[in-house]
């Protein structure tokens, strides 16, 4: 997964989060680059439509736990730009549906056709191939976004005294920059029986020089 970092920023850093659950990873991980959402050859113009509020931020200050659990997606709705047209047709419609999907599933969209092949700001998917590359400190990119997975679930626990279970990541997104967030998407049990049925969940996370901030631990919510 080629990036480019969102709000110009190239290397992932990150916000600070309170409770003692920063662990470091000792991983460089090459999860950022270039952006893009498809492997092709050919570079598209990144989309360019207005949405309601400014470029996400979650601007945590040390010892503080205020945003755990805060979504900053929440309020945000969708709105096309009038004075942002594209020569080409497809591409218009492309970063329309982008915009509009970023949006309404809060960052943890899917890959699909769809979407336009190259973002240059924003969330980007994680490959399949990147998730399956082994990373500077011999882990894979799935174990990778699945340790990140696995501090928000202990949180999550923690703090709502829930028993929830990690069992695997299904696909992951990630907005990198100073303050690269990672959109988790992951099966897990509300038991510790194993035959407990599976629940897809949510986790969003930040990544800094090796420290994992989680930020949520949720059920995803009903496909509309």
């Amino acid at each position: 997964m080629d990036t480019k970092s969102s709000d110009g920023e190239k290397k992932e850093e990150s916000l600070i989060e309170t409770e003692p659950m920063e662990t470091s990873t000792g991983v460089d991980t090459p999860l950022l680059g270039k952006r893009k959402l498809e492997e092709t050859d050919d570079q598209e113009d990144s989309d360019e439509e207005e949405v309601d509020g400014d470029e996400e931020e979650e601007e945590e200050e040390e010892g503080s736990d205020f945003y755990w659990e805060k979504d900053s997606f929440d309020g945000r709705e969708y709105h096309p730009s009038d004075d942002s047209e594209y020569s080409d047709e497809d591409l218009q419609e492309k970063a329309r549906y982008y915009n509009r999907t970023v949006i309404e599933t809060k960052g943890f969209f899917e890959s699909s056709g769809k979407l336009p092949l190259y973002t240059w700001s924003g969330i980007a998917v994680v490959s399949h191939r990147d998730l399956e590359t082994k990373m500077y400190g011999g882990i894979t990119g799935r174990e990778f976004v699945g340790d990140m997975a696995c501090e928000c679930v202990e949180k999550h626990n923690r703090r709502n005294n829930k028993n929830v279970k990690f069992e695997h990541v299904l696909r992951a997104n990630f907005d990198p920059g100073a303050k690269t967030k990672y959109y988790i998407t992951f099966a897990a049990r509300e038991s510790d029986s194993p035959d407990a049925p599976l629940v897809e969940y949510q986790a969003k996370v930040v990544w800094s020089a090796g420290i994992t901030y989680p930020i949520f631990c949720r059920p995803a919510p009903p496909p509309n």
